[in-house]
């Protein structure tokens, strides 16, 4: 029998179930053409879905972090389909991807932090906002290139979940476990070879979930800064690879590349 109240039950299975689910219905009502390129959306769709059933409906004004991470995602889908579908359209243009990402560092901190502002957290904001830029700009230069954003966004929830695991942070956890799952059956469904194209729709929302939890987890235990600093060399995994020897560089390294940061971020953290 099926208990929704079992935590990998809802935080796992629900959310796997409904992007295996969401993929096939995108293909069938929306076509072969528009529904295979915005079908990436269902593992967000699946994370808002598992995300309003165990946290509840968000309120206006927002008063949690979990209300703040629905309209985030909410949000950066709306616009991700929008880049799916019309790739061309000028109002989204590089330039406003950007500056999206630096109002979502400042609305993700305001809603976490006091005021006035310290000098130090103005440094330590604008470093995270450098951080958050460069690391979507990567993001963006490798979506296209065969799996390799959807495995850095898993590898990274799946580093913040170990880190905020050993943090003793439980929202994170959760968080995390709904993403990791989520993207999972992303990933299992193209396997081994890609079907379905990592778009915009999940790009923008799953990085923005990552930067979210990021930044919660820090503001929660400022002491984890080196731990997630850590963990964005898992963006750079090819990088490092391919500093090694072409005979060292085997599917199982290049597998198991982004454990050793995870594995140091834990240690730190």
């Amino acid at each position: 029998m099926l208990d929704f109240n079992d935590p990998i039950m809802m935080l796992m299975v629900l959310p796997a179930v409904i992007t295996i689910i969401g993929h096939g219905l995108f293909r069938y009502f929306a076509g072969e053409g528009i529904g295979h390129t915005i079908a990436n959306s269902s593992l967000i769709i699946a994370f808002i879905i598992t995300l309003l059933i165990s946290y509840g409906i968000p309120t206006l004004p927002i008063r949690t972090n979990t209300d703040q991470l629905f309209f985030i995602c909410f949000i950066s889908l709306i616009f991700g389909m929008l880049q799916d579908r019309y790739p061309k359209m000028s109002i989204l243009s590089p330039q406003v991807h950007i500056a999206l990402m630096i109002l979502v560092v400042f609305w993700i901190y305001a809603n976490n932090a006091t005021f006035p502002i310290v000098r130090i957290n103005i440094y330590a904001l604008a470093f995270i906002t450098i951080i958050a830029i460069i690391l979507f700009l990567k993001l963006e230069e490798i979506q296209y290139n065969a799996l390799q954003a959807p495995v850095s966004l898993f590898w990274a929830a799946v580093g913040l979940f170990v880190v905020a695991k050993g943090a003793d942070i439980p929202l994170s956890v959760d968080l995390m476990m709904i993403l990791i799952a989520s993207i999972g059956a992303y990933l299992v469904l193209n396997f081994p070879t890609p079907k379905f194209p990592f778009g915009a729709s999940a790009l923008y929302p799953g990085f923005l979930i990552i930067l979210s939890v990021a930044m919660q987890m820090f503001s929660t235990e400022p002491s984890l800064a080196f731990s997630l600093l850590i963990l964005t060399l898992i963006f750079y995994s090819e990088n490092l690879l391919g500093l090694l020897q072409n005979q060292y560089a085997t599917p199982f390294i290049r597998l198991i590349m982004p454990a050793f940061p995870i594995a140091f971020a834990w240690l730190f953290s």
